[in-house]
């Protein structure tokens, strides 16, 4: 159901970080040691700085995908970035007039007008770049060793935070993606299935919370019947993007790169999706990717509603959902029923449940994938125990189990 030629890290993307990284090495290592070395930068030293100074803050903007800033504001960010290195000489007053406009000009931008939460790092991370640029052609007064330490400093911090924050981690390509993120003070676990373009189920702990595409575009997650946390309906377009998570006004991001290639199986919005998600999770756990089948009657299944159905020994209800496994159930129990000579009659005080909630005060049974799964084998409760260290309050489930006792 997935496309496994579209599993990978993007080529750019990677790129681009192993850029930043190297631009934030090169100028935040100069502005550290210049306020040791009295002699001032010669032009080649200057050069090579302000060239990786202009390249890391591009690289910054490309990254940050800042369609929150102003288009002005993001050419007058290039152009003080691409200045520095056309110029020979030193020029103090110029250096630091400009610096000064720069970085207000930056900070004003990412303050102005909304961005992601992790908006403010990536505009101090430009800031600190513009900053470093020109401060290169000022001559190396205390003040400008000082404020270079500083910005250099600021460049290390930014990296760090965006780092952190999972900015910039882009999950596989088409492969289901789990993450934990820091929400409100304490930590939510996220799991977005089948992280492809298309609708997708975001599957959380059970914190209530807000999810979405867009920060104007939050649906709820909501508890579901019989299951555990929250879950919410989330479309992904294609390409790298961002899943924003809102709990009780305290925002965050979690990078999604659902790829370009739509996925192919079942409707994820239908009564089997948190099972399959379930047992994608534990795929997730042993390591293994989340390439799993959609959850179908088996002939072990068949066989078990047989003998249900004998075992009840009279007149019975059914009650399903609108699943195909349900559909292709109830055709498996009605026959066994006829063959037994059984009525199915809604409103028998027996009921079979195939899917859905069962009439409350109901003498109820339940199909084989309903059951809670047999947690008495070392495997299982492996599993048990890892579940509940990955995703705490996540029950385990038969599906689950399966697919990791698969591995």
């Amino acid at each position: 159901m997935h496309n496994h030629g579209a599993v990978g890290l993007p080529l750019g993307f990677t790129l681009l970080r192993l850029i930043l990284l190297g631009a934030v090495t090169v100028v935040a290592g100069w502005a550290l040691v210049r306020p040791f070395v009295p002699a001032a930068s010669g032009l080649s030293t200057r050069r090579v700085v302000t060239g990786f100074a202009g390249i890391g803050g591009v690289v910054v903007l490309l990254i940050a995908e800042a369609s929150w800033m102003p288009p002005l504001a993001a050419v007058a960010l290039i152009g003080s970035l691409a200045v520095p290195p056309a110029l020979r000489g030193e020029r103090p007053v110029l250096g630091r007039i400009v610096v000064a406009a720069a970085v207000l000009a930056t900070v004003a931008a990412g303050t102005w007008f909304s961005g992601p939460p992790s908006s403010f790092a990536y505009i101090t991370l430009m800031a600190a770049f513009v900053g470093v640029s020109w401060l290169a052609l000022c001559p190396p007064t205390a003040v400008v060793r000082v404020v270079g330490a500083a910005l250099g400093v600021t460049l290390l911090a930014g990296l760090g935070q965006v780092t952190i924050a999972g900015q910039l981690a882009t999950p596989a390509t088409g492969d289901p993606l789990l993450t934990r993120v820091a929400l409100g003070g304490s930590p939510v676990d996220v799991l977005v299935v089948p992280h492809m373009p298309g609708w997708n189920i975001v599957h959380t702990t059970d914190t209530p919370l807000a999810v979405g595409n867009a920060p104007n575009a939050l649906v709820p997650a909501l508890p579901r019947d019989g299951t555990t946390g929250r879950w919410a309906l989330v479309w992904l377009p294609e390409g790298r993007g961002d899943l924003w998570l809102d709990r009780a006004g305290t925002r965050t991001t979690v990078p999604v790169n659902p790829g370009s290639v739509a996925w192919t199986g079942p409707d994820v919005r239908g009564a089997e999706g948190p099972e399959y998600a379930s047992a994608v999770l534990a795929a997730k756990l042993t390591g293994k990717r989340g390439d799993l089948p959609w959850p179908g009657l088996t002939d072990a299944d068949a066989a078990a509603l047989r003998a249900e159905v004998a075992s009840i020994g009279g007149p019975f209800s059914v009650v399903a959902d609108d699943s195909r496994r349900a559909a292709d159930a109830a055709v498996v129990v009605r026959e066994e029923a006829a063959r037994l000579g059984y009525a199915v009659t809604p409103g028998a005080p027996e009921v079979l449940v195939l899917g859905g909630t069962p009439p409350p005060d109901a003498r109820h049974r339940l199909a084989p994938w309903l059951e809670p799964p047999d947690l008495t084998t070392p495997e299982a409760r492996r599993y048990a125990q890892m579940l509940a260290a990955t995703f705490p309050g996540a029950a385990p489930s038969r599906s689950g189990l399966a697919a990791w006792s698969s591995g």
